[in-house]
């Protein structure tokens, strides 16, 4: 088996977070909503990042699968059978697995007649461990926003506590007053429970995926709206966040810890452990808001029909991905640093608006747009925040899908440039075909920037015998050229060793001898000689598959329309 040793040529800054994944579960918990009489629909949204994506999706407890290649940059729409839903509470096996040969993005969809629920679904990369369990509390949200609520069912008292498990047999433990809960989970099964709000945290042997859900949460009369929100690890916590601004919410706190909040006119005072008080926020009425926690927190705005959880500092991202579902497109929210908000991008061209607001006690401003279609939101030298809400007569979204956390001055930078070290010794031949396989090339430096590129990472490496580097000569006219995969360029730059290259009987192909004291020249050598090797994946960014200005960026964006009192 090839050994191969994995060299990353960027390294993003601090902590990195991103939505882009090769594997997936989710499952798709009740929604009887307002039409209870219409069949619901479930889907997946999914985007690949890379053209000729490979993406497969299959129920654990049906023969049901699907599988196509996709292209890069398209959404595209999966509808899931009819049954998917997940109603019971028990141990169950309706999870929905969602694997790619390369990296893609997934959004799901749950709809029944005008109740609309989307949620980002996160890789398996970004699931955890240990959970801390909101205690909100059904009864006394909606009494919040809502005078009288009328006869509520046992069975929709309170909120769904959904775990999804991978492939691993799992132990969970749900600490809970004033007894635990053990489980065993199989393989891809889903538990869902019915909380009281004595649920303090969630915690497994190995990674799952955690869900808080309604089926139905009030929004005024009659009417009603499916609520999801997929929990993020402990882990992920944060003690500062720029808070969206929107009208009719209250503020959740989790801690596990006693903390105090401020910020945004919040009401003082310490918040106990695991609180289920909702926190009144005026202040987001009039426009985003700046909330500080002494320790880390998790947040939560809760209004009627939705619970949306705020992006914290240390997830904000680069670039994000926004794909309104609903026809009559979104509302979204920016929240971008002040000095640098006038560098943000909408695909191609700025994103130019006069109604930015600033952000009171802090160094970030906001501001809402209108899209009609999807679109890259990005910034070239900070991280961003960005929310999509849908533009329906029930209110729905969240965090808009994070391709990238590091900025790039070029665009979407999804997947940075990197070296394999191959060393399997192999034939110049099998090298190349071999990097053609998990990479786009055997190294060829086609100038000095390159070279000393591959000289800092073979420096780091301390090799001390001889790589195939992607040179070699044309068996027809005996000239040099550069085999960059399957395209065969002129060679322009050379960094030859003294005597070569030798005459072709001597070597065909070319190779690199990692050795400062050798100044990493190079030397031809017979193509069938076995040789170590250096295969190299370039820069990749996001590029949506539809038109696209190709101009320099203006100062206008004729797909965004700044909006007041954000």
């Amino acid at each position: 088996m090839l050994t191969i040793l994995l060299i990353t040529a960027m390294l993003g800054q601090g902590q990195s977070w991103d939505s882009i994944g090769l594997n997936f579960i989710t499952a798709f918990p009740e929604n009887i909503a307002f039409y209870y009489p219409v069949n619901p629909v479930n889907a997946l949204n999914i985007t690949a990042v890379q053209a000729d994506t490979v993406v497969t999706i299959s129920i654990s407890d049906s023969t049901w699968t699907y599988q196509d290649t996709l292209p890069a940059g398209k959404p595209v729409t999966v509808t899931l059978p009819l049954g998917i839903e997940e109603y019971r509470f028990v141990q169950t096996l309706q999870t929905v697995k969602i694997s790619s040969t390369k990296l893609i993005a997934v959004q799901s969809i749950s709809q029944r007649g005008d109740s609309v629920q989307t949620n980002v679904v996160q890789p398996m990369k970004n699931l955890g461990t240990f959970y801390s369990i909101p205690a909100l509390n059904y009864s006394k949200m909606i009494n919040t926003f809502f005078q009288s609520t009328g006869n509520i069912s046992k069975k929709y008292s309170s909120f769904g506590l959904v775990i999804i498990n991978g492939a691993e047999s799992n132990f969970i433990k749900i600490v809970k007053k004033p007894r635990n809960i053990i489980s065993i989970l199989d393989p891809y099964a889903v538990l869902q429970l019915q909380t009281d709000g004595t649920e303090i945290s969630v915690q497994s042997d190995y990674k799952v995926a955690v869900m808080l859900t309604h089926p139905c949460v009030e929004i005024s009369g009659c009417r009603c709206n499916m609520v999801v929100n997929q929990l993020y690890p402990d882990t992920q916590w944060d003690s500062r966040f720029p808070v969206p601004g929107i009208l009719n919410v209250r503020l959740h706190l989790t801690s596990s810890t006693n903390i105090i909040a401020s910020g945004g006119n919040i009401q003082s005072g310490t918040f106990e452990a695991y609180t289920s008080k909702l926190l009144s926020l005026p202040s987001l009425e009039l426009g985003s808001q700046f909330i500080n926690t002494t320790d880390p927190a998790s947040l939560r705005l809760v209004g009627p029909g939705f619970i949306i959880e705020p992006i914290p500092l240390s997830r904000f991202s680069a670039c994000y991905l926004v794909v309104p579902v609903n026809l009559m497109g979104a509302n979204v929210i920016v929240i971008a640093e002040t000095e640098s908000r006038n560098s943000v991008y909408i695909d191609g061209d700025l994103l130019s608006s006069t109604t930015w607001s600033t952000i009171s006690d802090s160094k970030y401003s906001s501001v809402l747009v209108t899209l009609d279609d999807t679109h890259v939101i990005w910034h070239p030298s900070t991280k961003i925040a960005v929310y999509v809400f849908e533009k329906s007569a029930s209110w729905y979204g969240g965090p808009a899908i994070s391709l990238s956390a590091n900025p790039d001055p070029v665009g979407c930078l999804v997947a940075p440039s990197k070296f394999d070290i191959i060393l399997t010794p192999q034939t110049w031949p099998e090298s190349h075909q071999y990097c053609m396989l998990i990479s786009d090339e055997l190294f060829s430096p086609s100038n000095n920037v390159a070279q000393m590129e591959m000289v800092d990472i073979l420096n780091s490496e301390g090799l001390n015998e001889r790589l195939w580097i992607g040179l070699r000569r044309s068996l027809l006219t005996l000239e040099w050229y550069r085999q960059k995969g399957k395209e065969v360029h002129n060679m322009t730059y050379t960094r030859w060793g003294t005597g070569e290259p030798r005459v072709a009987e001597q070597g065909m192909c070319a190779s690199v001898f990692p050795n400062s004291n050798t100044g990493f020249h190079w030397k031809s050598v017979p193509c069938c000689a076995q040789l170590k090797s250096i295969c190299y994946t370039s820069t990749h960014y996001f590029l949506l598959d539809l038109p696209i200005s190709n101009e320099k960026p203006s100062n206008s964006n004729s797909n965004a329309k700044g909006d007041e009192n954000v």
